[in-house]
């Protein structure tokens, strides 16, 4: 392991205006194409790209001795995941118009940046803007995963209190890592590009609590908060599609007409925008129960139902398990037992 003096919790605050100003220092743009963005992001203004996914990553290769990022939170609470090289620390955003070095005093050589937001859409949107780096240093072209997996959920695919440290703990934003949530640890583990469009609470005909108005159906399509901006699906076509969506429609009794059309419904909205890619549709992660015989079977027969007509479409069940994540959802440690269990499938598939 590399000990350089950025492997750090707490990055170092530093002024965007005085670091402009330094001839020692390049400005990389955010439109820069060699920069590497991985899930939605929105290019409407061509001098920050916008996001509100956990998952969302950006990504580079520079050369150099240092690196600086330019970046702004609507919240000014959301938490980033930062590797540079073999080393990984936290970033958290704490000021507007924030400047952040993340690392200085490295050999001068090639060094790889990914930057992934840990948190979720209620941080609201964060804006990047860019890099800084050394006068002299250049930016190279970064290597691809071949392959792309979304995966659509709720809280469990969110990462939600993952990091909490009991399930009567509550959620925080400090609990919440996307990074390694089962998804992220599953599209990792086959060489697969991770997107996450997810949000806790978030159902298939309803959300936590009866919620007729939170359903993936009416947020599908978004790629920031408060932004009347849609996803154009042409822009990236995804080898495979994880759905974990019904924990939610199961907090309170469930209609089972309404789950299974609602469910059908956006399998059909998502095989439209996927010609070729092959469905997945999970069920669980769960304690076990009435309930979860319940889920068990509508998503199966829904499975069944889908595939007398359409090609690459699969069933996918979670082991039960009692969660001690805050409030009731897996923690860091059952997320890769949980990834432990998918990988040999979606494997398998690809």
């Amino acid at each position: 392991m590399i000990r350089l003096s950025f492997y750090i919790i707490t990055v170092i605050l530093a002024n965007l205006s005085s670091l402009a100003q330094n001839n020692e220092k390049k400005f990389i743009s955010a439109a820069n194409s060699k920069l590497v963005y991985t899930g939605r992001f929105d290019f409407s203004n061509p001098a920050q790209a916008a996001f509100m996914y956990s998952g969302c990553s950006i990504e580079a290769v520079f050369s150099g001795t240092s690196i600086a990022i330019a970046i702004d939170d609507d919240s000014i609470r959301n938490f980033f995941t930062v590797i540079i090289d073999d080393s990984l620390f936290i970033l958290k955003t704490d000021k507007p118009g924030g400047m952040y070095q993340l690392a200085s005093g490295m050999p001068n050589k090639k060094h790889v940046l990914q930057v992934i937001r840990r948190t979720e859409w209620h941080g609201g949107n964060t804006y990047f803007k860019g890099l800084y780096i050394d006068k002299a240093a250049k930016l190279f072209k970064l290597l691809l995963p071949k392959k792309t997996i979304e995966f659509i959920g709720n809280s469990y695919t969110c990462g939600y209190g993952n990091e909490g440290h009991s399930h009567d703990e509550h959620f925080t934003y400090e609990t919440e890592n996307n990074y390694l949530s089962y998804g992220a640890v599953t599209a990792r583990a086959v060489n697969a590009a991770y997107i996450g469009i997810c949000r806790s609470g978030i159902g298939m005909y309803k959300g936590y609590g009866g919620d007729t108005g939170f359903i993936m159906s009416r947020f599908y399509d978004d790629v920031v908060n408060n932004k009347k901006i849609v996803w154009d699906y042409r822009k990236l076509q995804p080898d495979m599609v994880v759905i974990d969506l019904s924990a939610n429609d199961f907090s309170t009794p469930v209609d089972s007409l309404k789950f299974c059309t609602a469910y059908l419904n956006f399998l059909k909205r998502v095989r439209n925008n996927y010609h070729h890619a092959a469905i997945v549709c999970i069920a669980g992660p769960s304690g076990g129960g009435s309930k979860w015989k319940q889920q068990q079977n509508f998503i199966t027969n829904i499975v069944t139902t889908f595939g007398k007509t359409n090609k690459l479409i699969f069933y996918f069940e979670f082991t039960p398990f009692q969660m001690n994540g805050s409030d009731w959802h897996p923690n860091v440690a059952e997320h890769a037992q949980m990834a432990a269990e998918l990988i040999p499938f979606i494997r398998k598939l690809m």
